[in-house]
Order: structure tokens, then C-alpha cells, then sequence
């Protein structure tokens, strides 16, 4: 009887568990992080593992909480011995990287590579630590200051100028704003306006920004204006999905809504034309000329995550969005596009050989070309996330956001820095920041080359960049979901491999096709067959002999990460395993 009352007790303690653990993964896969998080954390007290561990540890990552990351999640799955998901490594090495525990940080993306050997982006991580230790050595000392006046607890970030002030994002509570956003668990952002002072550093007339047309009831920031101010550009956040739509797509998208200045009120905004359900369209940036709106999209056919674009001015309409390339965007996450008055492009990007999270990047604009981008240095960039830059005097003063610990209030906050104050060598002031970068004696400052050909601003597509390939090093294309058809970014990659295989007469190539784990496994081999074929074919077609290319589709068998079994995934996540994979001999 005992032994039946502790068997009865165990599956309920068990059952419990189960429970627990299914609510907080539901709210995990309803974007809902933040309660999801509580949930783990509860579960972790009673039933640890790695794999609860791990999921908390999703949560931490999402909402950008690294210390939580690392030591409450993390460092635990870790100290239960190699985990079975190769991209906690990847993760983990990020996040050491964040609190600057460099040697750690290459360890763990050594070893992300060691399992995922097909993936470039270990030993790519792994290589900015030796980026960051050698400008560490060099960076000169800039002061980077608290705006202690406008900065609140929560989050404050993204300063554009208004008329004789900036205007803000914010997720300090409003009146009338009172509900908590689920994947933060903090307040919804709202537009904010603060007066300026002859004082860079004091604000007056801090409040909310214009009326209830411009903050509405969900996220609304970050924003631009037109030159005039009469013109006003935000990122929103509604609830407008209903029934099926949305059951099926469960989650609203960031979109951008436009409104007008008339009579000094603001007219009831009108959404932008490339608005969409299924894909988010944010943090507009109106060129000072009103010619070009650049803005931030996860829409299908980019190169990452999120990627930059830009549409033209035609009459009363905007072109079609052109994506900002390669010498942009990453295979990561881009956003914050800002021009400077040179015409500069500025953005934040976890996808370079930064410091940490999100770090500022500047793209020179030589001859109406954008270059390559190139992370700024510290202090302007963190271990932690640093975004949102604002210039206010000569590209040489002005303002950043950060998550930074040091100097902080609490979540993001706005800082002020001024080269022109500072003890600088003047050799290495420029049209951009450049401060870091080693000067050669007796010669001009050099400032980090572009690796990749030049992009044009123009409304074409990238040139290609033209690599130097070896067995050690695979490289890839992607396709879209049930497609084998090339996109046309990847045949400008294409390109580049006939260019090399051209210039070496004496190397082959070998094609691997893949799928994600979406139809029957008989299927995807199929489709990744084709995969293979379709990028077979057009290297013979453009010159390389067919003896010296083999190909062959693996459908389901090389998946790159956790998505397969039905597991639940981003189309992001899904789409790193839709590829073609090259090995050069």
C-alpha cells in the first residue's frame, strides 16, 4: 500500500510538472516571454534540468536580459554537460560576449562549431573576440553621458529631432496606458517630446508627444519626421486581427503609419502602403530630402532575421522596397537605419564582428556608393545593445540609446557624447567615427577596408562579392518555403563562385541541397534534389564544366538546428534549413 501511495504521489508530482511546463511553453510560442519566464523559473525550483534551464533561457534572450541569461539559465544548462541543441552554444557564446567573458565566449562558439560544422557563423563569432581585444588596445577615451533629465526607469531610446526638441520612445507608464507588454512585461512605448536647452545634457517640457492620435492604445515608437515637421513617420503596434486571421497568425506585426500636421493638429494617421499581416514594416527614416523612407523588414527574400530597406519617392506613392544589400545587411538582425548629413548610413546590427548585441555600424557613402559597414568603436558601442544614434552638431555630437549597465537608470537609456570636447587626435576624426582604428606612422589614418564589393544606392541590385573559398570553408544560398527556383540574390553569389572557379581551373565544387522538416521526408528529398540540380545547372550554363560540380539532395538529413519532429519554429529558424551548401576541393 505504501509503495502504491508513493507510485500515486510520483505521477502526480510528474503530472504537475508536465502541466507546468506545457502552459509555459504555450506562452513561450504565443510570444508571451515574459510570463513564460515566471513560469521556468518556478519550474526550475522543483523539477531542474537542462532542458527547463534552457527554455528559461530563451526567455532571458528575447527580452534582452543578459546577466538573467547567463547566470540564472545558461551557466546551469552548461553545468549539466554537453547539451543536445548545438544553438545553445551559439547562444551561450553571445551572451558571454555580452558580459565581456571573451576566452569563455570563444570557447562555447568553438564548440558550436565543432557540432555544427556546416554553419560559418561559430568560427565568425569566435573571430570578433581577437576584434575586440585589438581595439580595445587602441580606442581613445570619449565621454559617453547619462541624459539623467529625459531617462526613466524603462525603456528610453531612439531620440529623432523635432522642431526645438527630440521626440523618444518609451515604455514609462502613461495615463491611460496601463496594460503590460507580455514579452517584456513591461508598459507599451509611447512618443515622448522634451524641450532643449542651450545644455545639451537638460531637457524642459518633458511629456507625452502630440495627442491620442499619435500614442495609441499598443506600441507606438520609435519615429521620424518630415524636414518641415509637418510629416509625421512611427512604428505601431494594433490589435487589429480578428477571427481566423487571427487564430492563425496569433500575433500582431510592428507597422508604419503616417500622419500630417494641419491647423497644428495632427490628422488620424494613415497606415504605409507595404503594411503587412504576415511580416513586420519598422522604425521609419525619411531622407532629409523626403526622397527615400528606409525602414526595417523580416519580409520574405532578405539575407537575416531583419534586414533594411528602402523605397523611392514616385509622385503621391513609394516604389517597391529595394533591399540595402549585402555591404548592409547580415544573416542576422539589422535596424535604426539613420543618414547622416554626408550621407552616411547608420544602423545597429548584431550580425558584424562587434562588441556585443546590437552594435552601431556605419556604411561610408563614397560617391553615392554605400561601403561595407563597420562597427563604430567604444564607447559609442557596448558589450550590451547600443542603437538609435542621433547627430546634432557636424556628425560629431550627439546622442545614442544603450542598455548598458554602466551610467544606467534602469532598462535603455538615452546618452549624449561630443568628440569636439574631447581630448581626440584629429587624424582620426572624419565624417564618421572612427576612433579605434591603428594610423600607419608617416601615413593616413586606416580605417577598416571594405571586404565586399561596393552597393550601390541606386535601385539595383548589389555587385557580387567576390570570395576566396577552400575546403575548410562552406558557404550558402537559400530558398523560399516549397520553392527550387534561385533568388536573385542568390545568383549574384552564384556569380562570384564562377568567377573563382574560373580563376582557378583546378578546383571543383560540391552541392549539397536541403529542406526544412515541413511535407514527408520522401518529398523534401525530392525538392532538395531539384535544389541541387537547379544550382548545378546554372553554374554550366555560365561557363564551368560539369565534370568539375557534383550534386545531391539530402532533404531531411542535415538539418542546422532544432527544427524537425514537428518542433515549433520561426519561419527565420526554418529558413536556415531551406539552403544549398558549397564545398570547394
Amino acid at each position: 500500500m505504501k509503495k502504491l501511495y508513493i507510485l500515486i504521489l510520483s505521477l502526480f508530482v510528474i503530472s504537475t510538472a508536465i502541466a507546468g511546463t506545457k502552459k509555459a511553453d504555450r506562452l513561450y510560442n504565443n510570444w508571451e516571454y515574459f510570463k513564460a519566464a515566471e513560469l521556468y523559473k518556478k519550474e526550475a525550483e522543483k523539477n531542474p534540468s537542462a532542458d527547463v534551464y534552457f527554455k528559461l533561457g530563451q526567455c532571458y534572450r528575447k527580452m534582452n536580459s543578459y546577466k538573467n541569461l547567463e547566470q540564472a539559465a545558461y551557466d546551469k544548462v552548461n553545468a549539466y554537460g554537453v547539451y543536445k541543441d548545438p544553438v545553445f552554444y551559439l547562444n551561450y557564446g553571445q551572451v558571454l560576449k555580452n558580459n565581456e567573458k571573451y576566452e569563455q565566449a570563444r570557447i562555447a562558439f568553438n564548440k558550436y562549431s565543432e557540432l555544427v560544422p556546416t554553419d560559418p557563423r561559430g568560427k565568425f563569432f569566435a573571430e570578433s573576440i581577437d576584434v575586440i581585444k585589438k581595439d580595445k588596445v587602441t580606442d581613445e577615451a570619449i565621454k559617453v553621458q547619462n541624459v539623467t533629465m529625459i531617462n526613466s526607469v524603462n525603456a528610453d531610446y531612439s531620440p529623432v529631432k523635432y522642431k526645438d526638441g527630440i521626440v523618444f520612445a518609451s515604455s514609462r507608464k502613461t495615463d491611460g496606458h496601463s496594460k503590460i507588454y507580455s514579452w517584456t512585461g513591461a508598459n507599451y512605448l509611447d512618443l515622448y517630446y522634451a524641450k532643449s536647452t542651450n545644455d545639451k545634457m537638460k531637457f524642459e517640457e518633458i511629456g507625452v508627444f502630440g495627442s491620442s492620435k499619435n500614442n495609441k492604445k499598443y506600441h507606438d515608437g520609435p519615429a521620424c519626421f518630415s524636414k518641415n515637421y509637418d510629416t509625421l513617420y512611427v512604428s505601431r503596434v494594433d490589435k487589429t486581427l480578428k477571427g481566423k486571421m487571427k487564430k492563425t497568425l496569433n500575433i500582431e506585426r510592428n507597422q508604419i503609419f503616417v500622419s500630417t500636421l494641419k491647423d497644428g493638429e495632427w490628422l488620424n494617421s494613415l497606415p504605409f502602403e507595404y503594411n503587412n499581416d504576415t511580416f513586420s514594416v519598422a522604425n521609419p527614416y525619411l531622407s532629409n530630402d523626403g526622397s527615400k523612407l528606409y525602414f526595417v523588414s523580416d519580409m520574405q527574400g532578405g539575407y537575416g532575421y531583419t534586414d533594411i530597406y528602402y523605397c523611392n519617392k514616385q509622385g503621391d506613392k513609394w516604389s517597391t522596397p529595394i533591399n540595402m544589400g549585402t555591404n548592409v545587411n547580415t544573416f542576422n538582425r539589422e535596424k535604426f537605419p539613420m543618414i547622416d548629413s554626408v550621407g552616411n548610413l547608420y544602423f545597429a546590427s548584431d550580425g558584424y564582428q562587434g562588441y556585443g548585441g546590437m552594435d552601431i555600424i556605419v556604411s561610408k557613402n563614397v560617391n553615392s556608393y554605400f561601403m561595407k559597414g563597420i562597427p563604430m568603436k567604444t564607447p559609442i558601442n557596448s558589450s550590451d545593445d547600443d542603437y538609435g544614434i542621433l547627430f546634432t552638431q557636424f556628425d560629431k555630437a550627439g546622442y545614442i540609446s544603450s542598455n548598458r549597465e554602466i551610467g544606467s537608470q534602469g532598462d535603455a537609456d538615452i546618452f549624449y557624447f561630443d568628440m569636439n570636447k574631447d581630448n581626440l587626435d584629429k587624424e582620426l576624426l572624419s565624417s564618421n567615427y572612427t576612433i579605434g582604428y591603428v594610423k600607419k606612422v608617416n601615413a593616413p589614418i586606416v580605417v577598416a577596408p571594405p571586404v565586399m564589393a561596393i552597393v550601390p544606392i541606386k535601385p539595383i541590385e548589389p555587385k557580387p562579392e567576390v570570395f576566396n573559398p577552400s575546403p575548410l570553408l562552406q558557404h550558402f544560398i537559400y530558398f523560399d518555403f516549397d520553392k527550387y527556383s534561385l533568388r536573385e540574390n542568390a545568383e549574384l553569389y552564384l556569380d562570384s563562385i564562377v568567377v573563382y572557379m574560373k580563376e582557378n581551373p583546378m578546383s571543383s565544387i560540391i552541392i549539397t541541397g536541403h529542406c526544412d522538416e515541413r511535407g514527408t521526408a520522401k518529398y523534401n528529398m525530392n525538392l532538395s534534389n531539384k535544389r541541387s540540380k537547379v544550382t548545378h545547372q546554372y553554374l554550366v550554363n555560365n561557363g564551368i564544366k560539369k565534370e568539375r560540380i557534383s550534386a545531391k539532395g539530402y532533404g531531411l538529413t542535415r538539418m542546422v538546428n532544432k527544427c524537425e519532429n514537428g518542433v515549433l519554429c520561426t519561419e527565420q529558424e526554418h529558413q536556415m534549413n531551406r539552403r544549398v551548401e558549397f564545398y570547394f576541393e
